[in-house]
């Protein structure tokens, strides 16, 4: 049997709102005629409504997702709302009518109407799941729970600020890097498809006897001239597809896999999934939510793969009556003394959530720390390696130029 949540117009003409046990929708029906009602809608309880997708106006790519900065919106201004004595249906309502993105608009739309259908508002989010990660619902499940949605909203919205500003630390230590690497890559492939061929077209006719070193670059730049439009074209998807790629969550996790191997980013690479572990798991835990799901939750999102399977073997170890620090301090490689001993210290005197903070305070700092000294260090280096390369063209074309000027004399 099933519960159906309807809206229905009674023997006098007037709209009534209930719920009612049936097996199927039709013998729902059924039952609402033989009482006297015209059904309007009848919906399942437990079933969540979701906007469909067209090809052209519903999808992801025309209705522009919903990224870091609508999931900060969403729930600070949410939180705000609902602070202020407004209940959580007009809370949407309102939020529905300031927001002009098309996927966020479609979120609250449905998160409206399931609500009407009985649903909780985690349930919208749920379903959306390439949109809120489940810390995201998790929290908005406990907060939903407790009673607490509006302070676990603000405490959301906050984790989610951090997040999008160390997100974009990172990408602004990279730019710099990335540009350099880029216009270099450009000037050399324009070096051996334009330059280097008609020098060479010169030089072979010269009779000039050409080094070791001129030769390899010659037949590089012949395979790059062959067709510089198709070179060109090459050089723009390799750049497309290594974008595309760099997105996905494998290459991702390969990329950090291989960044933790280094040695200039193998202390970034761990402060950055130590923060990220500390600040998720405290708020987890101050929604209300039990240490084993908290830390199940946690693993999924921490963003780095060493760390996840360490979570979910400490999660086990918990489950089995394991202390907390104990767990952690058996994994000194991944999490330092310090972690264990604060953990410790809150466990003892009840402030394991102030102590997670300080933990992910701490790691916060030294991240930014970290990134600067990254930077401070990936300039030169890459500067010296594009000047090596650069310089080693620039010399095959020299040297037998200097051959022919001297062949003169």
């Amino acid at each position: 049997m099933s519960i159906f949540i309807y809206r229905a117009l009674n023997k006098d003409g007037r709209e009534e709102q209930g719920e009612l046990q049936a097996s199927d929708k039709e013998t729902a029906v059924e039952y609402l005629k033989r009482d006297g009602f015209l059904a309007l809608s009848l919906e399942e309880k437990g079933k969540i409504k979701k906007s469909g997708f067209s090809f052209l106006s519903q999808t992801d790519f025309f209705r522009g997702g919903v990224n870091s900065l609508d999931r900060m919106f969403l729930v600070r201004h949410l939180s705000a709302i609902l602070k202020s004595g407004i209940n959580l249906r007009e809370s949407l309502e309102i939020l529905e009518e300031d927001t002009s993105k098309p996927a966020l608009k479609a979120v609250l739309m449905d998160a409206k109407k399931n609500l009407e259908r009985g649903q909780p508002l985690s349930a919208t989010f749920a379903a959306y799941e390439n949109y809120f990660s489940s810390v995201f619902v998790g929290l908005v499940k406990a907060g939903e729970a407790s009673g607490t949605l509006e302070e676990t909203l603000e405490g959301l919205g906050e984790q989610l600020r951090r997040d999008y500003e160390m997100k974009k630390k990172v990408q602004s230590a990279m730019i710099y890097p990335a540009v350099l690497l880029g216009a270099s890559s450009l000037i050399v492939i324009l070096l051996l498809t334009f330059i280097l061929p008609r020098l060479a077209k010169s030089l072979i006719q010269a009779k000039v006897v050409l080094p070791a070193i001129t030769r390899f670059f010659i037949f590089i730049s012949g395979i790059f001239s062959a067709s510089p439009p198709l070179t060109i074209a090459i050089f723009i998807i390799f750049v497309i597809s290594l974008f595309l790629f760099s997105r996905r969550k494998e290459s991702r996790d390969f990329f950090i896999f291989i960044l933790g191997k280094l040695p200039v980013s193998r202390e970034l690479i761990k402060k950055l999934a130590l923060a990220r572990f500390t600040m998720t798991f405290r708020n987890l835990l101050k929604s209300g939510m039990s240490a084993l799901d908290a830390l199940d939750i946690t693993a999924k999102t921490v963003g780095n793969s060493q760390y996840e399977m360490a979570i979910v073997l400490i999660a086990e170890e918990i489950r089995k009556g394991a202390p907390l620090h104990e767990v952690f301090k058996k994994r000194a490689n991944l999490f330092p003394q310090l972690v264990s001993s604060i953990i410790a210290v809150g466990e003892r005197t009840g402030t394991l959530e102030r102590s997670l903070l300080t933990i992910a305070e701490y790691y916060n700092e030294e991240v930014d720390r970290l990134l600067k000294n990254l930077v401070s260090l990936l300039e030169p280096i890459l500067l010296v390696i594009m000047g090596i390369i650069v310089a080693t063209i620039a010399l095959s074309i020299l040297l037998p130029i200097y051959q022919l000027v001297s062949s003169f004399r």
